[in-house]
């Protein structure tokens, strides 16, 4: 099953400030594949978002479903209302 996203994971990672290799370690995911989920993170496999997801610690609602309200809040509060 593949999902179209709303949000990308690359955006995630900037906003973040994590490196592809810190990413990699932690989700067992290759730089190379972060790489592809980054240049087209518009559709993935579930196994994938899920495990990116748990990383980021952002629910798959944020990134598919669009509570795009909720999820800028979290944003915002994640970033300490900046």
């Amino acid at each position: 099953m593949i999902f179209r996203a709303r949000y990308t994971f690359k955006d995630l990672r900037e906003i973040s400030g994590f490196r592809l290799k810190e990413i990699s370690e932690k989700t067992g995911l290759s730089v190379n594949e972060i790489k592809a989920i980054e240049s087209d993170s518009g559709e993935m496999e579930v196994s994938i978002c899920k495990k990116l997801s748990k990383f980021y610690n952002i629910d798959t609602d944020y990134i598919f479903i669009g509570k795009q309200t909720d999820f800028d809040k979290k944003l915002n509060d994640y970033l300490g209302g900046t």
